[in-house]
């Protein structure tokens, strides 16, 4: 809630009107190239549309594009995460996840794992439609594939072994805010 309200007020400073993009209006993606994506949605549920690939391969595109260059200007090699679009049930390299895990990245594979119907429920149960929350979610998941590149997703796993239950969730949240803040 915090870092929504944080986010918030940040883009009101700078004149962007945040409700006017969760609607979806202004301040949309351009269309254009993107990214790799595999489209596994053919299971129980409905197949992506045409245009939430295109928007998803967009978003995608961006991220790579602008974490290139992050990681460039550091003298690093950054190498693109791959996105699975799926519904019902996926099998990746951490396992079998189902419709109700939501988005998730699967550092085993380095993939990006997105349910087509994650927007529509982020829409019906939270309220948070339109471009801004829907870019918002795969730039999220990107951003566990940061951590996973740089070592600190590993680091985490490895400590993680370590820890109680309670400092482990502790730590949980801490790398679910950073990988916002990736975002």
């Amino acid at each position: 809630i915090i870092i929504l309200v944080v986010l918030y007020f940040g883009l009101k400073a700078f004149g962007i009107d945040p409700l006017q993009i969760l609607a979806g209006g202004g301040g949309g993606l351009a269309p254009g190239g993107g990214g790799q994506i595999t489209d596994n949605s053919g299971g129980t549920g409905a197949p992506a549309s045409d245009e939430m690939k295109q928007f998803v391969s967009t978003v995608l595109a961006e991220t790579e594009d602008t974490w290139t260059g992050i990681f460039q200007a550091e003298g690093l090699t950054y190498e693109d995460p791959k996105l699975v679009l799926f519904s019902g049930q996926i099998r990746s390299a951490c396992g079998s996840a189902s419709s109700a895990a939501g988005p998730f990245y699967c550092p085993g594979d380095r993939k990006v794992y997105l349910d087509t119907t994650f927007f529509q429920q982020l829409d019906q149960q939270f309220g948070a439609s339109g471009d801004f929350a829907q870019a918002y979610v795969i730039a999220h998941e990107v951003g566990h594939h940061v951590q996973n590149l740089t070592g600190i997703l590993p680091k985490f796993n490895q400590m993680r072994q370590q820890m109680g239950e309670a400092e482990a969730n502790h730590m949980s949240v801490q790398v679910e805010l950073q990988a916002d803040c990736f975002a």
